[in-house]
């Protein structure tokens, strides 16, 4: 277990240098930069094989990139479904134009409901 939380945070590991020279980069740096916030588990394997991005006790969150937002929903539908969570989505924005994007999730995300819950969608605004 210690070797790979050695691993995770190795600055050699071309995802991590990304994180700490170049700044975040993969869905995965996402990942990791948000849990630091949400102190969930990241990449929690599920029963059926199938891994949620970030599950914390109230949430099932799936981290994508805002072009990808009708995917995270159906992830995120999914995760929840399989873990009784809240389903939630993190749409990355990184690219000027894409909040037309975020705009289409939040208009999806408010006619979803998973467990009795619509899903919350959450965004990553990363544009320099």
């Amino acid at each position: 277990m210690l070797k790979w939380i050695r691993n995770l945070l190795d600055p050699s590991r071309p995802e991590m240098s990304a994180m700490t020279e170049g700044g975040l980069r993969t869905e995965r740096d996402y990942q990791l930069k948000c849990n630091e916030v949400f102190q969930g588990k990241v990449e929690q394997k599920l029963s059926d094989g199938t891994r949620v991005d970030i599950l914390t006790d109230d949430l099932a969150i799936e981290v994508d990139f805002a072009r990808k937002w009708y995917e995270a929903i159906g992830q995120a539908t999914h995760y929840a479904r399989l873990t009784g969570k809240k389903p939630a989505i993190l749409l990355i924005v990184n690219k000027p134009g894409e909040e037309k994007y975020v705009k289409a999730a939040i208009d999806a995300c408010k006619v979803t409901q998973v467990n009795g819950y619509y899903i919350t969608a959450l965004v990553y605004r990363d544009i320099k």
